[in-house]
């Protein structure tokens, strides 16, 4: 698959600094929430050798999401490399990618991608999500995004054909949205090039540009239909929303932005422990997939809720679904096979590709628990915390906005004033004590600034010196906040 790591850059309370959960070295690629086994599996009447991974995605320092081939969309790598950059324990070839594509830059893959409520590509396939409460499905996804500019009292809405994705020169009314993972310079012809940062309108030119980190940018085609009735719509300084639009079977909306990750593929292998292979449903018709015998990659979801990735050197999609019953899954769909057929577990390659590969999916091991954050129930998607010495420490920046909380930072002695409801606290960078209403308290962990470039701060200690609760679900590690 195709995750290219790149930085998004914070506001205004946002600092600077090193990476709070980034991955572990390569060395010490190893979790014990992910085993790795062969197993003979016998099935239709041939036995065969499958690799397993079982992954256990309730382990808080794990992480699962796709992943981009360095460069971003349309390029390839090693799927060894991929998941070494990504500092993956378990990896998995990922959805289908023009891999004869002779262009090594325009080889874009083809389904459905989410990472943190984030669309990294758009698509229509049978989808595996992971959602924020660490349930996995298996459930067919037409995922689309909706753009909304508004002036004064006035929104029009636009609906692109697509993100990340790009519809060759003579398809001249298309309309995409290209975030960061896309990874280079937008300069395909005929087209107006509409770049937003921090949510606004910035420029508006049929030069080639470049998506501005933590930007998107908007490609119009230069059709007559976009000219008349889209492009006078636009103008600098206009504001900018997007939302993600989700369907399932039969149009039923779907919450997109609850999703830790999704990537879509297909066909269908298994739904509720029964065989369930449509490839008509699907949309699929080539008989190298859906007749073939050929390497085989699946992802499936077992009776206690982990994630089982596995490869077969040889089978058809019939004897694909046999294996993945027999393996005793309650949902399970294909992967891209073939040559792209890949699997990496706890710092070894179990299945080499044939192929480099645009993207795949990864289980990221990260150096610390990572936690949820509700503010009065709503879940903050942008922001997460971590653990260090059994204390909750979370950014400050959610918290100062909920409460519509007064913030000041002094630069010179690096400290920084919350006030809110009457307290005024007042926490030091680095310092074991803050003061509230002039009062010192023992801080459990200093106030910090990391690398995601944003202030962290003890949570429990933060929310109830402002006269907010604070709930603790251990099992998802959720930290809930109630504020006055």
């Amino acid at each position: 698959m195709f995750r290219h790591k790149i930085m998004k850059p914070g506001a205004a309370l946002l600092l600077t600094a090193a990476l709070f959960a980034g991955a572990t070295p390569v060395s010490a690629l190893y979790s014990p929430s992910v085993n790795a086994v062969t197993k003979q599996i016998t099935a239709q009447g041939r036995t065969y050798n499958v690799s397993v991974v079982t992954v256990d995605l309730t382990d808080p320092t794990l992480e699962l999401a796709p992943a981009l081939a360095d460069g971003g969309i349309g390029h390839d790598a090693p799927l060894q490399a991929i998941a070494e950059r990504e500092g993956a324990v378990a990896a998995i070839n990922g959805t289908f990618f023009n891999a004869y594509e002779s262009n090594p830059y325009i080889r874009y893959p083809n389904g459905t991608m989410v990472e943190a409520g984030e669309a990294l590509h758009s698509g229509e396939n049978q989808t595996f999500i992971l959602n924020r409460d660490k349930v996995p499905n298996i459930q067919f996804v037409d995922l689309d995004i909706a753009v909304r500019v508004s002036e004064g009292n006035g929104t029009y809405t636009i609906n692109p054909w697509g993100v990340n994705k790009y519809y060759g020169e003579g398809s001249t009314d298309q309309v995409i949205w290209y975030t960061p993972d896309f990874g280079s310079w937008i300069n395909f012809p005929n087209g107006t090039k509409v770049v937003i940062e921090d949510g606004l309108i910035t420029r508006i030119t049929n030069d080639s540009v470049q998506v501005p980190a933590g930007g998107y940018v908007l490609f119009v085609g230069g059709s007559a239909n976009n000219r008349q009735h889209l492009l006078p719509n636009l103008d600098v300084g206009d504001r900018v929303t997007k939302e993600l639009l989700a369907k399932g079977e039969g149009g039923s909306s779907l919450n997109a932005k609850s999703w830790l990750a999704a990537i879509g593929v297909g066909p269908k292998l298994v739904t509720g422990g029964a065989v369930d292979l449509d490839v008509t449903r699907d949309g699929f018709s080539d008989p190298k997939v859906t007749q073939s015998a050929a390497a085989r990659s699946f992802i499936g979801i077992d009776r206690s809720d982990r994630l089982v990735m596995g490869t077969v050197p040889s089978a058809t999609l019939s004897q694909l679904a046999a294996i993945t019953l027999q393996l005793g899954l309650k949902e399970a769909m294909n992967m891209d096979g073939g040559s792209s057929s890949g699997l990496y577990a706890n710092g070894t390659m179990l299945t080499y590709p044939g192929r480099e590969l645009s993207n795949a999916l990864v289980v990221r091991k990260l150096d610390k628990p990572k936690v949820q954050i509700d503010i009065n129930g709503q879940a903050e998607y942008d922001y997460s915390g971590f653990i260090v010495n059994e204390t909750t420490v979370v950014p400050i920046r959610p918290f100062i906005t909920a409460m519509n909380a007064g913030f000041q930072w002094d630069a010179a002695t690096r400290t920084a004033t919350i006030t809110s409801g009457g307290v005024t606290m007042k926490l030091k960078d680095g310092s074991s004590t803050a003061t509230v209403n002039g009062k010192s308290v023992s801080v459990p962990v200093p106030l910090q600034i990391m690398g995601d470039s944003r202030m962290y701060v003890p949570l429990r200690l933060v929310a109830e010196s402002l006269n907010s609760k604070v709930d603790w679900n251990s099992s998802l590690y959720r930290a809930s906040v109630r504020l006055p």
